[in-house]
C-alpha cells in the first residue's frame, strides 16, 4: 500500500473490488473520469472470514474461479490493477509515534514497536501503511493481516493481473470529495457495514469501521449514533473545532430520513450526500453505486 501524495505514477485503469457475494471488475474511460465498463461474477457465500484484525482467511479456489472468470470476459488479463479492498478488511489505529526516522524500513520498525501492546498478533504478521494524524507526533496507521492480503494477490497473479495497489473501500471514495478547508467526515454505507473516515485538510486524521445490525430501522438509528461519537472523538482528539461536513456515501440509503434529523440537531455540522453525477459509472449493472464509486475513486486519483 502507498499514501497517495508519495505516488508519482498515475494508478492502473484497472480495478477490481470485492464483496460478500460478487467480484467485480471495472475499466477508466480516456479521460480518467468516468468507468467505462463494469463486469461482475457471482460468489459462493463465506468465501472469506474476518477476525480481529479484518481479513482472517480466503478460500483461495472460490476467488481463483471468480478471478478467471471475470478475466476470460476481457479482452486480455489486465497486468496492473487496483484492489479496493472491503471495508471490514482492514482495521485501524491512532498512534503517538513523534518524528519518525525518514528511512522508511527504519520508520516501519518504530510503527510496528508502538502497535506491540495495541494488536492481538504478531507486529510482524500486518502490513500497514500510515499517514500523520493532525501533527502533534500523531500517526493513522490502516493495517491488515499480511498472508490473507498475500493469498488474495497470489490469486489475482495467477490469471495474470498484478494488484499493483490495494486500498479501502472509504478511502478510495475520499477521492471523490471536492476540496475543502473544512474537515469532513466521510460515512461510506454499504449493506453490512458502516466506514467512518475523518479528513482534515485532505489528509485521513481517523478511520473507523463498524459492522452494521441487519434491521434497517435500527442500522440508521446506529449510524447516526457513531457519527456522533466520531465526531466528538474527532474534536477531542484531533482538536477539530468550528463547521464539520458530514458526507454520506450510500447510495440510496435506508434511513437517510434519520440522519439528516441527526445533522439538523448538531451545531456546525452539515450533511451532504455523496453523488459522482449522471454518466460517471454505468447504470444497470448489477453493483450497488457505492461500489462502483469507489471502483471509480481508485482508479481515478490514487490509493492509500
Amino acid at each position: 500500500m502507498n499514501v497517495r501524495e508519495l505516488l508519482e505514477t498515475p494508478p492502473p485503469v484497472h480495478s477490481f473490488t470485492a464483496a460478500e457475494d460478487q467480484l467485480v471488475y471495472g475499466r477508466l474511460g480516456r479521460r480518467r473520469d468516468t468507468l467505462s465498463r463494469v463486469e461482475r461474477v457471482p460468489l459462493g457465500g463465506d468465501w472469506f472470514r474476518l477476525g480481529p484484525v479484518g481479513l482472517l482467511h480466503v478460500d483461495r479456489a472460490t476467488l481463483a474461479a471468480g478471478v478467471a472468470a471475470l478475466v476470460q470476459r476481457l479482452e486480455a488479463a489486465p497486468g496492473e490493477a487496483s484492489f479496493v479492498a472491503p471495508n471490514a478488511w482492514v482495521r485501524s489505529v491512532v498512534i503517538d509515534a513523534e518524528e519518525l526516522p525518514r528511512q522508511r524500513e527504519e520508520a516501519d520498525d518504530v510503527v510496528r514497536w508502538r502497535l506491540k501492546k495495541l494488536l492481538p498478533c504478531r507486529p510482524e504478521d500486518v502490513r500497514l501503511d500510515y499517514v500523520a494524524s493532525g501533527g502533534r507526533g500523531r500517526m493513522l496507521v490502516v493495517l491488515a493481516l499480511d498472508r490473507p492480503m498475500a493469498v488474495v494477490e497470489e490469486t489475482f497473479a495467477a490469471s495474470g493481473v498484478n494488484l499493483g495497489r490495494i486500498e479501502p473501500a472509504a478511502l478510495a471514495l475520499t477521492a471523490l470529495l471536492p476540496p475543502s478547508p473544512t474537515p469532513i467526515l466521510l460515512a461510506a454505507v454499504d449493506a453490512h457495514a458502516l466506514a467512518l473516515v475523518v479528513l482534515v485538510e485532505g489528509k485521513p486524521v481517523l478511520m473507523r469501521n463498524k459492522p452494521l445490525p441487519a434491521d434497517p430501522a435500527r442500522a440508521a438509528v446506529f449510524i447516526t449514533r457513531e457519527l456522533g461519537r466520531t465526531l466528538a472523538h474527532a474534536r477531542e482528539q484531533e482538536r477539530i473545532a468550528g463547521p464539520v461536513e458530514v458526507w454520506l456515501a450510500a447510495g440510496d440509503p435506508a434511513g437517510a430520513a434519520e440522519i439528516e434529523r441527526w445533522g439538523d440537531a448538531q451545531a456546525e455540522v452539515r450533511i451532504n450526500a455523496l453523488a459522482v453525477g449522471a454518466g460517471r459509472v454505468p447504470a444497470g449493472s448489477g453493483v450497488a453505486d457505492v461500489r462502483l464509486w469507489s471502483l471509480l475513486g481508485t482508479a481515478w486519483a490514487g490509493a492509500l
